[in-house]
């Protein structure tokens, strides 16, 4: 179940980017990417991404865990890891 709502949330991130890259929404690309490479099933999976990316602990959105202390967290060590 956990996969299926992962899986929906991302096909639903994917077509809210190309319609705002058709409309030339192009800034916040970056944002929709990190959430796109930023969500996990399990804490673990998030405390591995945090620490591959060189930040620390991890939060949760809904059901999903993402890495880092906190979303602004996430997209500065997101952007640094291009």
């Amino acid at each position: 179940m956990k996969n299926s709502l992962k899986t929906n949330l991302i096909s639903k991130l994917k077509l809210i980017n190309v319609f705002l890259f058709i409309f030339g929404f192009n800034s916040i690309d970056v944002e929709l990417k990190a959430h796109l490479r930023g969500y996990y099933s399990t804490e673990s999976e998030a405390k591995e991404k945090a620490k591959d990316l060189g930040c620390l602990g991890t939060f949760k959105i809904n059901e999903m865990w993402m890495p880092c202390e906190s979303e602004k967290d996430l997209h500065k060590y997101l952007r640094k890891n291009k």
